[in-house]
């Protein structure tokens, strides 16, 4: 994860590299100049988020990973019940926010 949009992904897609890069790349080949501004734009890149999420076989609520006896969960509990929907509309909020795209 070498840029900060690829560290927020990361983060915010429990920690899922492949997931992560897979967003990332779909963003990057779906947006547009001036993307936040224009409800098309933004729309296709909406679209290109959800696309890579299931593509990815994204586990909603899950990292994909396997708990561990005595294993800490982290505050990510409160994305345990997101539906892919909440899910596209949060990464994309996010995706917004990241001067690299």
């Amino acid at each position: 994860m070498n840029t900060p949009g690829k560290r927020a992904l990361y983060d915010n897609l429990d920690k899922n590299e492949a997931l992560a890069l897979a967003v990332d790349a779909a963003v990057r080949a779906s947006r547009q100049d001036d993307w936040r501004s224009n409800l098309f734009k933004i729309k296709k890149v909406r679209n290109a988020i959800w696309a890579a999420l299931e593509s990815a076989g994204a586990k909603v609520g899950g990292g994909g990973e396997v708990a561990r006896a005595g294993a800490v969960r982290e505050p990510r509990a409160a994305y345990a019940s997101e539906s892919l929907e909440e899910r596209v509309v949060r990464i994309l909020a996010l995706v917004k926010n990241q001067d690299e795209y």
